[in-house]
């Protein structure tokens, strides 16, 4: 058996250096702020991000990789493996999978394409996983079922402070009802078939922990489930939560926690914060 590519995108939200470790081949998208253009996670950092994020009067633009920013990556892969697997974030949230399949046709070895439906770490935590089954000699049929198991038992919650961020980056899905909600309503979200949707309204900031929690414990297979933690520059709310899940039973101790990067964080905003479990 020959070797297998790994191929997604910067909206994992690693660090780049986690690429280069794991052997995964990242295509970033861009975020745009004027005229400056960066590359998620390669020209720009968070910190800096939610920094000119609060500072602009003009909120940034994202681009998804361009055809031939894929044609690159399996060329380049191309030259040592067999077969690629590309996972990508939600063809609803995006069209960076359109991208990676139009180049994927044209590739020197076959590509087989993984629509992630998810977001941020959540897509991370299923590249990981592959990238691991991998080292263990995992067939591209065993890692396909692996991946398309991650996706359908996946899920995730998270909280942003405002659904403005996600209205005017057209990302609001199904919860797009829920503008114009009164100042003290609170709203957790989540992602259903790849697709922003309503999870819970609230009264009050103080009850989306708890709530959160409840979620978490119906979703989740057992209490050592697996787990993923990021967050919007709001690393107190990702320990109060933490807090809550510990304070139910759950194990998460080890949990990837991660802080969401440029390209996402264009629609969450400051202040996000998601649990995935699976």
């Amino acid at each position: 058996m020959g070797k297998i590519g790994i191929v997604t995108d910067s909206t994992c939200d690693f660090e780049p250096n986690w690429y280069k470790k794991n052997d995964v081949l990242m295509v970033p998208l861009s975020v745009r702020f004027g005229e400056e253009i960066f590359r998620d996670w390669l020209d720009i950092r968070p910190a800096e991000f939610y920094k000119r994020l609060q500072s602009e009067r003009v909120l940034p633009k994202t681009s998804q990789p361009s055809v031939a920013d894929f044609d690159a990556a399996y060329k380049k892969l191309a030259v040592t493996c067999d077969h690629i697997i590309s996972v990508h974030l939600s063809s609803k949230l995006s069209g960076t999978i359109a991208s990676a399949e139009i180049a994927a046709k044209n590739a020197e070895v076959p590509v087989t394409l993984i629509d992630g439906k998810q977001a941020s770490l959540a897509t991370g935590l299923i590249v990981s996983e592959l990238a691991v089954a991998r080292t263990r000699g995992a067939s591209i049929t065993e890692l396909k079922s692996l991946a398309n198991d991650i996706i359908r038992t996946m899920r995730v919650f998270f909280y942003v402070d405002t659904l403005k961020f996600l209205e005017k980056g057209g990302r609001l899905g199904k919860a797009s009802a829920l503008v114009g909600l009164l100042l003290n309503i609170k709203v957790v979200l989540t992602l259903d078939d790849g697709e922003v949707a309503p999870a819970a309204k609230l009264r009050g900031r103080k009850k989306v922990f708890k709530a959160i929690t409840a979620m978490v414990k119906e979703a989740a297979p057992s209490k050592n489930a697996s787990f993923g933690f990021a967050h919007g520059a709001a690393p107190d709310s990702l320990k109060l939560i933490k807090d809550e899940l510990r304070a139910v039973g759950f194990n998460i101790e080890g949990a990837p926690d991660r802080v969401i990067g440029a390209v996402i964080g264009t629609y969450t905003g400051p202040g996000a914060f998601a649990v995935v479990v699976y």
